[in-house]
């Protein structure tokens, strides 16, 4: 070993200071991700608010037409890259360090092996990000939502009070999870147990704004 340490010039030594550390933290973030232990903050880039800690955005009462806007504006956040994460950073320099070194070991023109380097992290960095994008995509839809509610038809598993004055409670699929909602109708009868109704809105945090389904 301190032979080969020995056998490189400056720049070498150089690109092997950069690939050392950062592939030893690559593997550590790798092994806490394994254990369920790894996180990301610079990736994370989710925009919804969940005050409570119940796992539902807390948000004010929208309209169906509100809902597919927001949905919309989700599904675009959804789509950025974070190419300068925490782990696409790290990727850079153990990617680039080691290919760097490796273009120089091979008799490479120095200037070509520097700049082959920097294009090998640079990818190692897109690629970095595509697959957080990808774990974040599965995260977002795992998470029960009840904007993607609206829209949907269910069944009457409490009769619904008249005008808002009380909740009654709807049985859906939503996500496909079978889930049981509070749901209020600005209707001036009752909807008994047992009818079906359609989501038309949402009010307050989780409480679905239904109306017999025609």
């Amino acid at each position: 070993m301190l032979a080969w340490w020995e056998s490189l010039d400056a720049l070498a030594r150089g690109f092997a200071f950069v690939a050392f550390p950062a592939t030893a933290l690559l593997l550590i973030q790798t092994v806490l991700t394994l254990l369920g232990l790894g996180h990301d903050a610079d990736a994370d880039m989710d925009l919804t608010i969940d005050i409570d800690g119940d796992g539902v955005p807390d948000i004010p009462d929208i309209s169906a037409a509100d809902a597919a806007s927001i949905g919309d504006q989700d599904a675009g956040v959804g789509a950025g890259l974070q190419l300068f994460s925490l782990r696409g950073i790290i990727a850079f320099f153990a990617v680039g360090g080691w290919a760097g070194l490796a273009f120089l070991r091979s008799g490479m023109d120095r200037g070509l092996a520097v700049l082959l380097a920097v294009a090998s992290g640079a990818l190692a960095m897109v690629l970095t990000a595509l697959i957080l994008k990808s774990f974040l995509r599965l995260q977002y839809n795992g998470t029960l939502d009840v904007r993607n509610a609206v829209g949907l038809s269910g069944t009457v598993y409490l009769t619904i009070p008249p005008a808002r004055s009380e909740a009654g409670k709807v049985t859906l699929l939503l996500q496909e999870r079978l889930t049981q909602l509070d749901a209020v109708t600005d209707r001036e009868a009752p909807i008994k147990t047992g009818a079906e109704v359609i989501v038309v809105g949402i009010s307050g945090k989780t409480t679905l704004i239904v109306q017999p389904k025609s």
